[in-house]
């Protein structure tokens, strides 16, 4: 079998495409060919990466712009990227109806939750504080929170576990969750960690940066297996 492709979006930075290489590299590790969506394409484009691609993944980056459901920035907190939204909230819906799979990971959770209806708080210390430090000091491979994980979801069938730790990095965080999405982790606080949609045949969210222990974290691990096992029958 040909190795699935996936396509990814990634971030402008200082007027350049950018993507922390952990995504691709656990991809490349585990048998994937990743691929870069460049934002500000035209739909043309866009739909030409849908077509070609066997699963998308929503990356991590800077904030989402909380025009898009309906409120004002917050504070100085809150950094936007307009032109990465704009080209994900085109691609989402598009994505939908092809039925290929979507595994979404931390602002990609929030781009997904917003794109189909649903709103975020914009900074967690400012709105919702708490004894959990959401955006760890420590590196992507220690964990540093607990997360629970709904015993009827789809998650808890990949992890096969009630209760994980997991890495944090974000200030932002789902609120108002879209329809059709179902909450499916939390962490101690309340703050929700996971959602998917259990009508898509893969759908599924994460807050937490699950790309950087794909090698030493059965959980992590066990989450990128199901993804790309799932690309794979996309593929046939």
């Amino acid at each position: 079998m040909k190795k699935p492709i996936i396509a990814i979006f990634g971030s402008n930075d200082n007027g350049g495409a950018y993507l922390r290489c952990h995504y691709y590299k656990a991809l490349v590790e585990l048998g994937c060919i990743p691929t870069l969506v460049f934002t500000g394409q035209p739909e043309e484009n866009i739909r030409y990466f849908i077509d070609l691609a066997d699963g998308f993944m929503f990356a991590g980056g800077i904030d989402v712009d909380p025009m898009l459901y309906g409120e004002e920035k917050l504070n100085d907190s809150v950094s936007i990227d307009p032109e990465r939204d704009a080209s994900e909230c085109l691609a989402l819906p598009m994505i939908l109806q092809t039925k290929k799979p979507i595994f979404a990971i931390c602002r990609g959770m929030q781009i997904c939750n917003v794109a189909l209806g649903g709103s975020l708080y914009q900074d967690i210390p400012a709105q919702i504080p708490s004894d959990i430090a959401h955006r760890q000091k420590e590196n992507g491979e220690r964990d540093t929170h607990y997360v629970t994980i709904d015993k009827n979801s789809r998650l808890y069938g990949i992890i096969g576990s009630e209760r994980i730790m997991t890495n944090s990095f974000h200030h932002q965080s789902v609120k108002t969750v879209a329809d059709g999405f179902s909450v499916s982790a939390r962490s101690d606080d309340g703050i929700i960690e996971a959602i998917e949609d259990k009508s898509h045949p893969f759908f599924i969210a994460v807050q937490w940066h699950p790309e950087y222990t794909a090698e030493i974290s059965g959980p992590s691990r066990a989450l990128f297996d199901a993804f790309i096992n799932a690309c794979k029958k996309s593929k046939k």
